[in-house]
């Protein structure tokens, strides 16, 4: 395994004095305005994925031997080579429905989005920063004229200005559900050490080959991958990596690049990500980040062009929401939503601390630059009063869940979750509890920089990977892609609960329980027919329609059973199945079966009518083993009792004794039989019983039945010959 290059040991530089400021802002509890904002998307850029999985606490053999450099951040120069930003434009116009838009306009096209409108003439039906009042979801979108002169059209390629520095997989971005395989991502560069440095980002979501099979699908993307770890020919190595982003992977499968994986398609999922700091005369213009898709938009006409559209910068809300002051509805939305994510941005662990926002909170752009800005939460959360309710609610929330942090510290974590927070505002910013302070970012405003890495070769090149790159997320993604690859893809463990043998009585029905997890990459649901076999002829442990269990998820089965009639130990079995494929070991629920002093074994019961008329009688027997270790006999006398209500009179009778003087010894039988007389109100009625020592039930009911009640025939209503009543005269011909 190759190591990454050596990186300065210097301790970061204290933190400004905003920074350490304690907090002022305690105390207790908070009314939020009633705000319902639907919830319905908060679509996340760099989190959300297998952090959330047990994969992120499962120690990995196969990371050890996995090298960062080949499977999951390349940077190489000789790879890199092997991408142009004009093949991957090609690419993706031709995939589109417009040939006589090129490639070169398409790109163009994306930097004119920067311009007002109407923009360049040979670019039509684009967006413009001046849309909307120079406003996008709400917030502000300023006009980047610098970048927009790159949609100018002119004697050299504007692609030819841009070439690859960087090639990242994103696997640990795959859902816990497989719904897809993570983000497949190609950074462009333009002009390190001039005034013209503008950086563009393809950030691929590849769908799931296999969605039945929840993230085992993923499993070929993940193997290419790891693959290359062991690839020791480059030439080899890079053909494998081309071929991945550029070519079909299989029948139905489009390659990496492709436009329904940037964002045409349904979920709107993918995205290409610009980092700007073109300058020209004048005024500097800082950093900023903004996010794309690329979608066909369908015409009058019936024409549908592709085209970059701006959207919102993903997980990044607008920064005034966190000043209290700010009491429009959408900020006070925000805020009591906010609330709701304290306990996931309290986890203590850099790489796993998140929050969703529901992507009408998010802001337009993106400045990593804006110290005092709007876009630096901290900032803009300190700026008002002590004790404020926002304040007082995160502190409430903490105190809740049992963390130390404070409230600054959870709005420091939202922080460094933005675009502008992990370029460059969160760095050295205290984010409290074990994970201290986030690191200095060297390589500023960017974490794939168009430098020569130092510590390679000069025979093997690489460009510059910031430090918190290197030491902080690779190492993490290194260890889930390992986890995941470990493995299995179908796997179950049993979780014994109690260890204390339940004693259960012999011949009467029970509850057990059977509570297992999911260790398999594999989802279960009833669609691919996993389900637990019963080794032993007794109920299946099922899953409810439409239910799923997803790697690292437990569930507990829960059934009734019998219990057999001899007694001691009895062990029922289970065994999971997958479309009729065993896996994992035999699950089990092992019972003591006691034989008690009273028991008793349904033997046989005569039938009982469906219907009767008011008052109709009629004979009902059932015989009964005894199975308990006490003689029936009129010194222990039993006796079969109605049911529903106990003792109830509706057939005439409550309780029918053995004959006299009947002694029935364990093991042997008895049979109970009287006449039932039907109720004189109609209606429907429960007809079960059950034996009785004195008030105490026990043994099996017999059959339940529910009998209707109706008014007898008369002469009149009935049909001669068939149910008349015998007092009623022939009928005359």
């Amino acid at each position: 395994m190759r190591h990454l290059p050596p990186r300065s040991s210097a301790a970061p530089p204290r933190p400004s004095s905003w920074r350490r400021t304690a907090s002022r802002l305690a105390g207790a509890g908070l009314l939020l305005a009633s705000l319902n904002p639907a919830l319905a998307s908060a679509p996340h850029s760099e989190r959300g994925g297998l952090q959330t999985t047990a994969l992120a606490d499962q120690p990995s053999s196969t990371a050890a031997v996995l090298d960062p450099l080949r499977s999951l951040a390349i940077t190489d120069f000789q790879t890199l080579s092997l991408f142009s930003l004009q093949e991957v434009m090609n690419q993706l116009t031709q995939q589109g429905t417009s040939p006589d838009f090129t490639s070169e306009q398409l790109f163009r096209q994306l930097w004119d989005t920067q311009n007002p409108a109407p923009g360049q003439p040979d670019l039509p039906h684009g967006a413009h920063c001046s849309d909307n009042g120079g406003t996008l979801n709400g917030a502000p979108y300023t006009c980047r004229p610098n970048e927009g002169a790159e949609a100018i059209l002119g004697p050299e390629s504007v692609m030819a200005r841009y070439n690859p520095i960087g090639l990242f997989n994103r696997f640990d971005l795959a859902p816990p559900d497989g719904a897809n395989c993570g983000e497949y991502r190609i950074v462009f560069a333009r002009g390190f050490g001039s005034n013209k440095r503008n950086l563009v980002i393809f950030e691929a979501v590849v769908p799931n080959p296999r969605p039945d099979l929840g993230l085992e699908g993923c499993r070929p993307i993940a193997q290419t991958w790891a693959s290359l770890s062991t690839l020791t020919d480059p030439v080899a190595r890079g053909a494998l990596v081309k071929s991945f982003f550029m070519d079909a992977t299989g029948p139905g499968q489009p390659p990496v690049i492709h436009i329904n994986h940037l964002g045409n398609n349904a979920l709107r999922a993918g995205q290409i990500r610009t980092n700007q700091f073109i300058q020209g005369p004048g005024a500097s213009f800082p950093w900023l980040l903004r996010e794309f898709k690329l979608r066909q938009q369908c015409l009058p006409g019936g024409s549908c062009p592709l085209r970059f559209v701006p959207v919102t910068v993903k997980a990044n809300p607008r920064g005034d929401f966190f000043d209290v002051r700010n009491t429009s509805p959408l900020a006070v939305g925000f805020r009591a939503h906010f609330i709701t994510q304290v306990a996931s941005l309290a986890v203590n662990d850099i790489n796993r601390f998140n929050y969703e926002v529901p992507d009408l909170y998010n802001a337009a752009q993106s400045n990593s630059e804006g110290m005092l800005d709007s876009d630096n939460y901290l900032h803009q959360f300190l700026l008002a009063p002590p004790n404020n309710p926002f304040a007082q609610a995160i502190t409430t929330e903490l105190q809740r869940i049992g963390s130390t942090l404070r409230p600054e510290h959870i709005v420091a974590r939202a922080q460094s979750l933005s675009c502008a927070g992990c370029h460059n505002l969160s760095s050295n910013t205290d984010l409290g509890g074990p994970v201290s302070f986030f690191p200095d970012l060297r390589s500023a405003f960017t974490h794939n920089t168009e430098l020569p890495a130092d510590g390679f070769p000069p025979e093997d090149p690489h460009f510059t990977l910031s430090n918190l790159v290197q030491a902080t997320f690779l190492p993490f993604r290194q260890q889930l892609l390992g986890a995941f690859l470990d493995t299995p893809a179908l796997g179950v463990l049993q979780h014994h609960l109690d260890s204390r043998i339940r004693t259960v009585v012999a011949g009467q029905p029970f509850t057990a329980e059977v509570t297992v997890s999911n260790t398999g990459t594999t989802l279960w649901s009833p669609g691919n027919a996993t389900r637990g076999v019963s080794l032993d002829g007794v109920q299946d442990l099922t899953l409810s329609p439409g239910e799923t269990l997803l790697l690292g998820q437990r569930k507990t089965f829960t059934l009734t059973l019998t219990a057999p009639m001899a007694p001691g130990s009895k062990t029922y079995r289970w065994r999971m199945q997958r479309d009729g494929v065993p896996f994992g070991d035999e699950l089990r629920v092992t019972v003591f079966v006691r034989i008690p002093a009273f028991g008793a074994e349904l033997v046989a019961q005569s039938p009982v009518p469906d219907t009767l008329a008011n008052g109709e009688a009629f004979q009902f027997s059932v015989r009964m083993r005894n199975r308990g270790t006490q003689t029936w006999s009129p010194q222990q006398p039993v006796e079969l009792v109605s049911q529903h209500p106990t003792e109830n009179l509706i057939w005439g009778v409550a309780r029918i004794p053995l004959q006299p003087s009947q002694v029935v010894a364990p093991g042997e039988e008895a049979t109970f039989t009287f006449t039932a007389v039907a109720p004189f109100l109609t209606g429907s009625y429960p007809f079960e019983w059950r034996l009785a020592q004195g008030t105490s039930m026990f043994g099996p009911s017999t059959t339940p039945r529910t009998v209707t009640v109706t008014p007898p025939l008369t002469c009149d209503s009935c049909t001669w010959g068939l149910d008349c009543p015998q007092t009623c005269p022939p009928p005359i011909e």
